[in-house]
């Protein structure tokens, strides 16, 4: 079971996060690849919110085809070229991880990714203990 930490001697989360999660010494790690918003079919939307909300069904299918849950997150690293897209992430995040888990995360404004189509990526980090 994951144990997620948020000392009293640090200021509380700002958001649907967690300080810090604890992984147990056995369980199977799971690093996906930065996933951006493009869909099965290889078109990429062109705005922030349908490009998030992709991201975020091609981490399910990359977890669940590993046999992992959302539950199993650890951290997810946020790389955004909107400042302003925070909402928007917050609203699938909220979504997506509805049964209370908050993994550890970071968000990250940058000028560009690797396509200047692409507007955010989401890298995520889960393990599971079987």
């Amino acid at each position: 079971m994951l144990i997620t930490r948020n000392p009293k001697s640090v200021s509380p989360p700002g958001g649907l996060y967690s300080h810090s999660v604890e992984v147990p010494s056995h369980a199977r790690w799971l690093y996906l690849a930065g996933q951006i918003g493009i869909k099965p079919d290889g078109t990429l939307p062109e705005n922030i919110e349908e490009q998030d909300e992709q991201c975020w069904l091609n981490i399910l299918s990359i977890l669940e085809d590993a046999s992992f849950g959302v539950r199993d997150i650890v951290k997810i690293n946020v790389l955004s070229t909107d400042p302003n897209a925070l909402p928007i992430h917050a609203k699938h995040r909220a979504k997506y991880l509805n049964d209370g888990h908050v993994p550890a995360s970071t968000w990250a404004n940058i000028s560009s990714l690797a396509n200047p189509q692409i507007l955010i990526e989401l890298e995520v980090i889960a393990a599971k203990v079987d």
